[in-house]
């Protein structure tokens, strides 16, 4: 997966509260097939975001710890 430059200033707290927003109007059944889609797609983004964060965090856990 191609590594993304993620900004020094991001906040995994308000990327979780944009997710749970983006699922809170997709379970509201919405009939706009495109307006779903959409936050499909801006879910994705943000899973992806927060997965790639973690992943650098845990990392850096365990070069701390020497594992």
């Amino acid at each position: 997966m191609a590594e993304q430059n993620i900004p020094e200033t991001f906040s995994l707290e308000e990327k979780l509260e944009n997710l749970r927003k983006i699922l809170e109007q997709m379970q509201k059944g919405m009939s706009d097939f495109d307006r779903q889609m959409a936050l499909f797609k801006q879910g994705q983004l943000l899973i992806s975001e927060c997965r790639q964060y973690l992943d650098k965090a845990e990392l850096q856990v365990d070069q701390l710890l020497g594992t």
